[in-house]
């Protein structure tokens, strides 16, 4: 007798949605609770909204016996990190001071988070950005998320090419085919996609029960590795010279993992072959494919594209592949991507008399303080010279586009702010990053937003900020922040206490490795300083970095050096 297989809860979720609709539109007329059972919850995701509740008030509400402080997160669906409108900006400014925390978030994937939503204003939030061509579909749940770029593929002087474009056109072909998100949030109105009519009776490419799991897909750029390509669970990279523009295709990269749970880990994506640009999407779209038939869904935990390929492997993976494609793929083209662009401060774009400025923000969060006036003066220079932005996978903003006689009175105004786009910044604050974990993520089990820039301000005040070392912090192992490939990656093991990773290099083509477990936080400024000055003093040559010198160092002789 065959054993029965039993599927995840999600699994089941998903099948009886009806179109990822649920009970949503019942639930939110049901203005005397402020939160959505379980299985909406779910479904929510598909929509880009995550229920969440403050975990700073939790003891104390518990204490007091009543309920949890819910609210919302929405993220939006931006491929390739933009351009956003001058106009979407600022309807996007307004919703923060309206609706949410008075604070918009750049996300690793190249998108904005809306925080510290009520229930009461999901409705009217997510139908205004529909109105403005802002989606937050698919930006969640078991689908294809954001496809991120190389934020100025298609406007820097050199090598160019519109990775922009691409990432949209995956976005069109690979967005989940139901009505449900716009018949519930924009009633019934075809607003931001056209991809949805009246006569799709089965969505072809997922069908009833989507992914397994999350599914990233990101386009690279042979000069700037920002998006870091072999985390993505599909990386594209355009290989471009003056007679030939072949796409290289990775497979099965992933940060997530658990503690001490060895089955998880890790994963940097496999050099599966390459393709013409004609077959891109096909190429796309058969390997979501594979990874929808063959997916593990009785582990939500194994569940991603990594593990697939880390038990086939990659030829079996390939061989699979090309026999659903009906032809075979292109020998891989090899490539270094030992660069990161720096695309900070102002640079001329290939079309005369434009610029664009990169403006760094730390760990994504635009906010005015009482010195910097970050987000209420982006929003009067995007106003006053009607300026697109563009996000990036570093939590970054670009203003794009600029006209050449623009410049003097933006770099005026961004003084007046008191906005910097990188000079007053050291390199490693400029090079570090976090998730926001606590107080909203229900997944973070110690501080990451909130801790990091302490953090570095710490090894400011020692005299270490002009190293070049990429630092990033994640309050749990779900590494959103993409720790692993960084030279040291902090994540969050319990309160107050990291475990510390080192070994990775700096441009994201390396996985690090565990180094110290259950490390104070108040401890960590002393590690990680002791570790920078015994490289200074040992390394074999000045340009020798940090990452390189770690990775090649017994971790036992290092141990000896902070422990």
């Amino acid at each position: 007798m065959k054993k029965e297989v039993k599927l995840v809860k999600n699994e089941a979720i998903k099948e009886a949605s009806n179109g990822l609709r649920g009970t949503i539109r019942e639930e939110l007329l049901d203005q005397d609770t402020i939160k959505f059972t379980s299985d909406n919850e779910q479904i929510l995701k598909f929509h880009g909204i995550y229920q969440q509740d403050d975990r700073d008030r939790r003891k104390e509400l518990m204490k007091a016996r009543l309920e949890k402080d819910y609210s919302f997160m929405i993220r939006t669906k931006n491929p390739g990190g933009g351009n956003i409108s001058p106009k979407q900006w600022l309807i996007m400014d307004e919703i923060t001071n309206k609706w949410a925390n008075p604070t918009l978030r750049i996300t690793t994937r190249e998108c904005f988070q809306f925080h510290g939503i009520g229930k009461k204003n999901l409705k009217e939030l997510v139908t205004t950005l529909n109105e403005n061509l802002i989606t937050s579909y698919g930006a969640c749940g078991d689908i294809v998320r954001n496809t991120v770029a190389s934020p100025i593929s298609d406007i820097r002087q050199d090598l160019n090419y519109d990775a922009q474009e691409l990432a949209k056109k995956i976005d069109r072909e690979t967005l989940a085919k139901s009505k449900g998100y716009y018949e519930i949030w924009v009633d019934g109105e075809k607003v931001s996609t056209k991809i949805n009519n009246d006569k799709i009776k089965e969505d072809s490419l997922y069908k009833k029960t989507y992914l397994p799991r999350k599914f990233k897909i990101g386009v690279g750029h042979e000069l700037d590795n920002s998006i870091d390509i072999y985390t993505q669970d599909i990386g594209i990279l355009p290989i471009i010279d003056k007679k030939n523009k072949d796409f290289n295709i990775l497979v099965g990269g992933g940060m997530g993992s658990h503690h001490r749970q060895s089955q998880t880990f890790p994963r940097l994506a496999d050099e599966l072959g390459s393709c013409k640009e004609d077959k891109v999407i096909e190429v796309v779209k058969g390997i979501i494919s594979i990874q929808r038939d063959f997916g593990i869904r009785t582990d939500r935990k194994q569940a991603r594209m990594k593990y697939l390929l880390e038990s086939w492997g990659v030829s079996k993976f390939r061989d699979e592949l090309e026999r659903r494609l009906g032809f075979k793929l292109n020998p891989y083209i090899k490539k270094s991507l030992a660069k990161l662009d720096n695309y900070y401060g102002w640079h001329r774009q290939k079309e005369k008399n434009k610029f664009y400025c990169g403006i760094f923000i730390e760990n994504g969060r635009i906010k005015d303080k009482e010195s910097v006036k970050l987000k209420s003066g982006l929003s009067k220079i995007i106003k006053k010279y009607q300026v697109e932005t563009r996000l990036t996978a570093t939590q970054d903003l670009i203003l794009v586009n600029v006209n050449e006689k623009d410049v003097d009175g933006i770099k005026k105004m961004l003084e007046e702010n008191r906005i910097d786009t990188n000079e007053r910044y050291s390199n490693l604050r400029l090079a570090s990053m976090a998730c926001p974990a606590l107080p909203t993520c229900s997944l973070a089990v110690a501080e990451a937003e909130r801790f990091l820039p302490t953090l570095i301000d710490e090894l400011d005040r020692r005299g270490l900020g002009n190293e070049k070392i990429k630092i990033r912090m994640s309050g749990c192992p779900n590494s959103c922040s993409r720790p692993p490939v960084s030279e040291i990656g902090l994540i969050g093991a319990t309160a107050k206490k990291y475990n510390i990773y080192l070994g990775g290099d700096f441009f994201g083509t390396r996985l690090n490795r565990l180094f110290l477990e259950l490390v104070d936080d108040d401890e960590l400024p002393n590690k990680i300083s002791k570790l920078i000055n015994y490289w200074k003093k040992n390394r074999e040559t000045d340009d020798e970095p940090f990452g390189d010198f770690c990775n090649k160092t017994d971790f036992d002789i290092l141990r000896g050096e902070v422990v």
